[in-house]
């Protein structure tokens, strides 16, 4: 059901800013043609549950142009613009896993916002609010600041979400006198590569768009071992809340999560963007009453342990 995941673009416009219906949607130079989203989606059969989550899909996308104050009120203008122009918004899908009554879905999506502002721009109803005057490009400036926030946050709190896997890698029961059943588990916290590479090439061209000497609110991130430019960005945030967020992504846990036996692990690891350079591979010794592995032919493992 998935396609091949298209070449990562930027749009074509450096800035443009639309009110709807009092609601300011903007997108900037930061905001890329296509970003990936995995959502959930619930409903009485399986194509309505999947239709709902590729709504939350979008409804999530377009939350990187929304640049007004969040209320009830714009809430709703963006669940009415979502269920219009999900149409054509929506370049690709796959939906990783369907089950339960009420179905729920899980989809991961290719959602293009830039789309979804040429739709808009295109509506009746739709005011084009950029300007020339002096204010007028501070207010720009501002919210292009506001917005490069808001992507990056984006995709840094993704990483957790979407942006890892982990693998089973052995599971054997030792042999024990006691009650209760001793298994040896090993995993392999990975990346997952094509996630790895859209926020690469988003802080790729986040460095480019930050250029500035900067050390108090610079972030450095490196993924492998670097030559002269490789495999290394330097972001300027020009902003401590900035930089603070930024970090706080790069090393909060790892947790993983066993879905048969309900139970969780922190992993500890030098910072996130590390995982594939240095390895990720743990061992871990669970003792379980018996009686909680029947029937069990196999253990599955997620990231976090809030299981979608």
């Amino acid at each position: 059901m998935a396609s091949t995941t298209p070449s990562f673009a930027f749009g074509p416009l450096d800035y443009i800013s639309l009110m709807f219906q009092g609601v300011y949607f903007t997108a900037s130079e930061s905001v890329p043609e296509e970003i990936t989203v995995t959502t959930k989606g619930v409903g009485d059969t399986q194509p309505i549950a999947i239709e709902n989550a590729l709504n939350m899909a979008v409804q999530q996308a377009v939350g990187v142009l929304l640049l007004s104050e969040q209320s009830v009120k714009n809430d709703a203008v963006v669940r009415n613009l979502v269920s219009q122009y999900s149409s054509g918004v929506v370049n690709s899908y796959e939906v990783k896993n369907c089950d339960g009554k009420p179905v729920s879905c899980v989809v991961t999506a290719k959602v293009s916002p830039w789309k979804f502002m040429r739709k808009l721009e295109g509506d009746s109803q739709t005011i084009q609010v950029n300007g020339n005057d002096l204010l007028a490009k501070h207010e720009t400036a501002k919210n292009t600041l506001i917005q490069r926030y808001k992507m990056t946050f984006y995709y840094m709190s993704q990483i957790r979400q979407s942006g890892l896997d982990v693998h089973v890698r052995s599971v054997s029961v030792e042999p024990s006198f006691n009650d209760k059943v001793r298994l040896n588990v090993e995993y392999e916290v990975k990346w997952n590569k094509e996630f790895k590479k859209e926020i690469i090439r988003f802080l790729e061209k986040l460095e480019r768009d930050t250029v500035k000497n900067d050390a108090n609110h610079q972030v450095y991130i490196q993924w492998g071992p670097t030559g002269l430019f490789e495999n290394r960005v330097r972001v300027n945030t020009f902003n401590e809340d900035f930089r603070q967020m930024m970090l706080h992504f790069m090393y909060e846990p790892i947790y993983v999560r066993i879905d048969e036996l309900n139970i969780c692990e922190n992993v500890r690891h030098e910072n996130v963007f590390t995982v594939d350079w240095y390895g990720v591979r743990r061992q871990t010794q669970i003792e379980v009453e018996p009686q909680r592995l029947k029937n069990v032919n196999k253990l599955s493992m997620g990231i976090s342990c809030l299981k979608q």
